[in-house]
C-alpha cells in the first residue's frame, strides 16, 4: 500500500493472531528505516485471498496544504509489480539526471575555458531545476541525505526558488536585455527580487507556504521567456530559435503539471511526469541555443577580425601611400632648388654619372656607322643681376630668377638636365651629336632671356640677358680621357668669364684644336697637357689648344 501525500509519521498496525504488529514510515524518518526502504511512504500488506484482514493507520501530518479537509488516499499494488516500478522509476530518473549532469558538466568546462557568465547561470539553473524534479521522486533523501529528514523537507522550495533566480539570470545575459530592451531587463531583475522576497520569510523563520508562490512565478516567467524568445526571433536573433522552443516545451511541462498540483487536471503519469519531460527538452534545447550562440558570437568575431584586418590593411597601405609620397616629396625637394623648382648639385651629380657611362661605352664600341655622341655642358650666368637685388631688393630679385628659370625650361629639350648652379647662375646639360648643335643651344637660349617679360624689369625699364659658356664633354676625339667632365665644366666657366669680359648677352664656344693638342702632348706629355688645360687656361689659348665659337652662321636656323 502507498499512500499518496506525504505524513510526517505513519504507523501502519496489522492485527495478526490477535496481536497487534507494527510498521512504520512517513517523512520523519529514514527511507532504510521505513517499513519500505523509498521515499514514498508504503507498507507491506500481507493479505491473503478469501480471509478478511483488519488494520489499524495513525498519521501525523498537516491537515491540509490549502485550508481545506485533508483526505486520506492511497494506491494498493502487488509488491513484486511496486518493486518493478521502483526500479523503473530509478532507472528513468538516472537518465534523466545523466543528461542533467552531462550538460551542467559541458558548459561548466565551457564557462572555464572562455569565462562569459551565461554559461555559469546556465550551470546553475540546469542543476537547480534538474534537482528540483529528482527530489519529488525521494531519491535524494532516500541515497543522499537519509539521515537530515528536516533539510529534505527545507530545501525544495529554496530549490524552486533558485531555479527561478537562475533562469532570469541566463535569459539577462542570453538575450543581453540590459543593452538591447532595458524595460524587459526590469522585469526580470524584478522577477529575481520578487523571488527573493517570498523565501525571506521562510528564512527567518515563518512559516510561510512557497510552492504555490512559485509555482505561480514558475508559471508566469515560464510564458516571459517564451514571448522573449518569440520577440528575439522577430528581431533578427538566430539561436532564439532553439530559445523559443526549449522556454515553449518547457511551458507546455510546466502548465500541464501545475495544473495538476493545482488540481486542475487529475494525476496521471502523463501530468505527473509532463514538467521532468519538459525540461528534459528544455535543458537540451538550451544546450544548442548556447551553442549557436557560440557559433553566432564565433562568425561575428571572425567578421570583425577581417574587418580591423582590412581596416588594418588599409591604414597601412594609405600609409605606405604617404610614405611614397614623402620619400618621393624628400627626394625631390633634395634634388630641386626651392625657388626656381630645377635641380639642384646634387641632381646633377647623380644624374650625369650615366650618361658619362653611355658615352664612355659608345666610345669602347666605336661601332662603324654609329653617329658620335657628346655631352653638351652650358653655364649661363644673368647680366647685372647684382644690381638687380640691389636696387630693387632681393624680393625682386627672387621674382627674376624665377622668370629666367621659367623661360630655360621652355627653351631646352625634354631630355637636358636644367639646373640652378649658384646665385644667378645656370647649368644646361645635353646630349648633342651634330657639330654645331651645342653653339646653337646656346644661342636660342640667350635669344629667349632677350625676351623675357618680368614685371619687375619692365617697370623699371630694365632687360634680362645672359652670358652663356659652352663646352663638349669629351673635350677631344683623339684623347677623350684627357679631361674628364668636371675638368669640362671648369673650362665652360671659363669660357662664361670670356663671354661676360667680352661685353655680356653673349657665349663662347670651346672647342678643341686636335692638330695642336697632338703636338703638345708629343712634344710635353698628356699630364703636362692635361695640366695645362685644367689649370692654365690663358697658356693653352697661347699654344692654340683651344678653338673658340663666339657665332653661328647666319645661314643655319636657331629653333
Amino acid at each position: 500500500m502507498r499512500l499518496s501525500d506525504l505524513w510526517r509519521h505513519a504507523d501502519l498496525y496489522p492485527i495478526r493472531d490477535a496481536a497487534a504488529a507494527t510498521e512504520s514510515s512517513g517523512d520523519s524518518r529514514p527511507p532504510q528505516n521505513r517499513a519500505l526502504a523509498t521515499g514514498d511512504i508504503a507498507f507491506p500488506l500481507p493479505l491473503q485471498s478469501g480471509t478478511p484482514q483488519l488494520f489499524y493507520l495513525h498519521l501525523v501530518g498537516e491537515t491540509s496544504h490549502y485550508g481545506e479537509s485533508r483526505s486520506l488516499a492511497a494506491t494498493f499494488t502487488q509488491l513484486d509489480l511496486w518493486v518493478l516500478r521502483q526500479r523503473s522509476l530509478l532507472f528513468g530518473e538516472g537518465i534523466y539526471a545523466g543528461i542533467i549532469a552531462g550538460l551542467a558538466l559541458y558548459n561548466l568546462i565551457l564557462f572555464l575555458a572562455i569565462r562569459e557568465r551565461v554559461y555559469l547561470y546556465y550551470v546553475l539553473y540546469v542543476v537547480s531545476f534538474g534537482t528540483l524534479w529528482i527530489a519529488r521522486t525521494g531519491f535524494l533523501f532516500q541515497y543522499l541525505w537519509p539521515l537530515h529528514p528536516f533539510w529534505d523537507a527545507e530545501y525544495q522550495p529554496y530549490v524552486a526558488a533558485s531555479a527561478i533566480i537562475f533562469s532570469a539570470m541566463f535569459v539577462r545575459h542570453f538575450l543581453a536585455t540590459r543593452k538591447h530592451s532595458p524595460q524587459i531587463d526590469l522585469a526580470l531583475r524584478a522577477t529575481i527580487a520578487l523571488t527573493l522576497l517570498f523565501c525571506l520569510p521562510r528564512i527567518v523563520g515563518v512559516r510561510l507556504p512557497l510552492a504555490v508562490p512559485l509555482a505561480i512565478i514558475g508559471l508566469v516567467v515560464s510564458v516571459m521567456y517564451a514571448a522573449l524568445g518569440l520577440f528575439a526571433l522577430v528581431r533578427g536573433f538566430r539561436p532564439a530559435r532553439f530559445f523559443l522552443l526549449a522556454w515553449s516545451a518547457l511551458l507546455v511541462g510546466n502548465v500541464i503539471y501545475i495544473f495538476m498540483f493545482l488540481r486542475i487536471f487529475p494525476q496521471t503519469f502523463f501530468t505527473y511526469n509532463a514538467a521532468q519531460a519538459g525540461s528534459a527538452l528544455e535543458c537540451v534545447l538550451l544546450a544548442f541555443a548556447l551553442a549557436d550562440r557560440v557559433n553566432l558570437h564565433k562568425r561575428a568575431q571572425e567578421d570583425q577580425q577581417l574587418e580591423y584586418t582590412h581596416q588594418l590593411q588599409e591604414q597601412v597601405k594609405q600609409r605606405t601611400v604617404e610614405l611614397s609620397e614623402a620619400v618621393e616629396s624628400l627626394k625631390t625637394a633634395s634634388a630641386t632648388d626651392p625657388l626656381t623648382g630645377l635641380s639642384n648639385r646634387r641632381h646633377v651629380d647623380t644624374a650625369i654619372r650615366p650618361w658619362v657611362a653611355d658615352l664612355q661605352r659608345a666610345r669602347i664600341r666605336n661601332t662603324p656607322g654609329e653617329t658620335r655622341r657628346y655631352l653638351a655642358i652650358c653655364l649661363g650666368d644673368l647680366d647685372h643681376f647684382k644690381l638687380i637685388n640691389d636696387d630693387l631688393g632681393h624680393a625682386a630679385g627672387d621674382r627674376v630668377l624665377q622668370v629666367a628659370a621659367k623661360t630655360l625650361r621652355e627653351h631646352v629639350r625634354a631630355t637636358a638636365v636644367l639646373a640652378r648652379w649658384g646665385g644667378e647662375e645656370f647649368l644646361i646639360l645635353d646630349h648633342v651629336t651634330a657639330p654645331l648643335e651645342d653653339a646653337l643651344m646656346a644661342e636660342r637660349l640667350r635669344l629667349s632671356l632677350i625676351d623675357a617679360n618680368s614685371p619687375v624689369l619692365i617697370e623699371t625699364g630694365r632687360t634680362l640677358s645672359i652670358s652663356l659658356g659652352v663646352v663638349r664633354y669629351p673635350f677631344s676625339d683623339n684623347f677623350p680621357d684627357l679631361l674628364d667632365w668636371d675638368n669640362c665644366l671648369a673650362l665652360a666657366d671659363h669660357a662664361l668669364y670670356r663671354a661676360k669680359k667680352a661685353g655680356r648677352n653673349r657665349w663662347e664656344c670651346y672647342r678643341c684644336n686636335e692638330t695642336a693638342l697632338n703636338q703638345a702632348v708629343d712634344e710635353r706629355g698628356e699630364d703636362e697637357v692635361r695640366r695645362l688645360l685644367r689649370l692654365h687656361s690663358n697658356e693653352a689659348f697661347s699654344l692654340d689648344l683651344i678653338e673658340v665659337i663666339d657665332r653661328v652662321p647666319s645661314d643655319m636656323e636657331i629653333a
